[in-house]
């Protein structure tokens, strides 16, 4: 529980938020939504967090932008204003994920630097920006770097982040050619639900077969895995039923989830196996290129 004094500190920009974060290092964590954080501190998990570092009101990093094809979000841009956006309505995966994070409160509070920062296995804007190939940047007050997002974690709740960095932005390029993208995701009731298993898609077709498929999952792994051999199998092929019912079994033997309170490794397997063979059958069929048995 909360028992000791944490003291705020609250920067002007994000160069100051910066500097006293190379101060406080190691006894600093930044603070935003805190939907995580907060419930992170008060479970006693944090209890080497003397100060709390105030970068919700930071206008750095708060950015939505849009150009040609190249999309950039900043960190502390919320899930709701993700999921409301008419800038990212077309790209279905990462607001269908970011419309299923919690209630409306949570969304209205929660960021996206929090989520990634967190790095649960289950959180939800994990496989999108994966399968959309986005990177991170990471800000110290002596560098900048940038990473995959595919590579931010290391472990639950664990990142590459250092304690003097800040995840500034999310940036990734929207494919050239037209596309088709969705995410699912199971949970032990139909909303305010940690997911059981998850799965985003990004698909291009060509003279009716997948031509670029990209597959990412959620919380059957310890961290957000790429399914790269869903995606071998299916690229090049013409979307049909036998297809789907063999990228089913494909995704829940490549999966490796735990068994927990909430489902069986068993059952995620089994799950994860549905919602791969459902996206990719919903993409086919917005593609316009769906097929029954022969």
């Amino acid at each position: 529980m909360i028992g000791k004094k944490i003291e705020a500190l609250i920067p002007c920009d994000l160069e100051d938020g910066l500097t006293l974060l190379q101060k406080y290092a190691s006894d600093c964590a930044p603070l935003a939504g805190g939907t995580d954080l907060v419930v992170l501190l008060k479970s006693g998990l944090g209890r080497h967090v003397k100060y709390l570092l105030d970068i919700s009101h930071l206008a750095e990093l708060t950015s939505l932008e849009v150009e040609c094809l190249h999309v950039r979000l900043g960190s502390i841009i919320t899930h709701n204003a993700i999921a409301t956006s008419q800038l990212l309505e077309d790209i279905a995966c990462l607001r269908l994920a970011a419309e299923s994070i919690g209630s409306p409160q949570i969304r209205n509070m929660g960021t996206l630097g929090g989520n990634l920062a967190n790095a649960s296995p289950a959180a939800d804007l994990y496989p999108p920006l994966i399968v959309l190939g986005a990177r991170a940047t990471l800000q110290s007050h002596r560098s900048r770097r940038e990473v995959l997002v595919e590579d931010l974690p290391t472990g639950p709740g664990s990142t590459v982040i250092q304690p003097d960095e800040i995840l500034t932005d999310v940036d990734f390029e929207i494919p050239s050619q037209p596309f088709y993208s969705g995410y699912l995701k199971i949970g032990l009731r139909n909303s305010l639900a940690i997911s059981v298993a998850s799965a985003a898609l990004v698909a291009t077709f060509a003279n009716g077969r997948f031509e670029e498929v990209r597959l990412a999952c959620g919380a059957v792994a310890p961290t957000a895995m790429r399914m790269k051999g869903v995606e071998n199998l299916v690229m090049g092929e013409q979307p049909s039923p036998e297809l789907f019912r063999e990228a089913a079994h494909v995704a829940s033997t490549e999966c490796d989830p735990i068994s927990d309170i909430r489902a069986s490794r068993r059952y995620r397997r089994h799950v994860t196996g549905v919602i791969v063979s459902r996206l990719l059958a919903e993409a086919s069929r917005l593609a316009g290129v769906e097929r029954g048995d022969d």
